[in-house]
């Protein structure tokens, strides 16, 4: 399998604090069955990580793998704050796209408000030669008061990533019940985990794609090419074309995210 979203490299925003907590990480995705990992570190104000920053770190954390005898291929890859685009160059996000495909831009959404001009946003960025990955949607409040927004962005041309944590239920009821809803919907292309750490987050994309898989009625294959053909298509930085992944008759019908009470509690990115 192939993980397009994992935070994997020590030293550089919120993932591992060290080189240890890394090789921890990358043991994981191995026995969970991934054999390719994105190295997503966030670019953003708080976490301004440059290109240069992830080739050097995917160098020297493939090099301990190589030591340790861990088969994880790691690619270079960046998850990019909305507001963080405007300052990049076409160089900079090519260096950043996907497995360094020079196509594919993974996009954090995250508040309690719609980013304005996000549509106009992700069309610039199709005249200029890249496409879209949203990165969990299902997390963002705003969606989960609406998801059906996301038909406007989707049908723009963007792709959307849904965390396998968010179907464990990790993050809560809303975030499983949107993921689950986004997912029926056609709204969902790729699984990946968003690893963080050993612990908090882990690298283990198999449970997430089991969970899936249940909450669609279908069996664990039927969602394979979430997880292994269509991020080697963006990898590659090649055309996607998603499948409809069609829920069985037999599956139930996605619960709907529960109605907030109170201040919605902080969490942890």
């Amino acid at each position: 399998m192939i993980d397009l979203h994992a935070h994997l490299l020590p030293g550089l925003d919120d993932g591992p604090a060290g080189m240890p907590d890394a090789v921890a990480m990358a043991r994981i995705a191995v026995e969970a069955g991934v054999r390719t990992a994105v190295c997503t570190p966030h670019m953003a104000e708080r976490w301004p990580t440059t290109p240069a920053q992830v080739r050097a770190g995917v160098e020297a954390l493939g090099a301990e793998l190589a030591r340790e005898e861990i088969p994880l291929e790691l690619r270079t890859g960046g998850e990019i704050a909305i507001p963080f685009l405007a300052g990049m160059t076409d160089e900079e996000l090519a260096e950043a796209t996907l497995g360094g495909g020079g196509r594919w831009l993974l996009v954090e959404l995250r508040g309690g408000g719609w980013p304005l001009g996000l549509a106009e946003r992700i069309a610039d960025l199709e005249i200029r030669g890249f496409g879209v990955v949203l990165a969990h949607p299902e997390r963002a409040e705003f969606v989960q008061r609406a998801p059906d927004r996301l038909h406007d962005l989707v049908g723009r041309g963007a792709l959307v990533q849904l965390n396998a944590s968010s179907f464990t239920g990790d993050h809560g009821p809303r975030a499983q019940g949107t993921a689950v809803a986004l997912l029926r919907g056609g709204l969902g292309h790729f699984l990946a985990t968003d690893a963080h750490s050993a612990a908090w987050r882990p690298p283990e994309l198999n449970d997430g794609l089991q969970a899936a898989a249940r909450h669609l009625g279908v069996d664990a294959a039927a969602l394979a090419w979430m997880v292994e053909d269509g991020p080697r298509l963006v990898m590659d930085g090649r055309p996607v074309r998603p499948p409809r992944l069609a829920p069985s008759r037999r599956a139930r019908p996605a619960a709907a995210p529960p109605a907030r009470r109170g201040r919605p509690r902080p969490t942890r990115r």
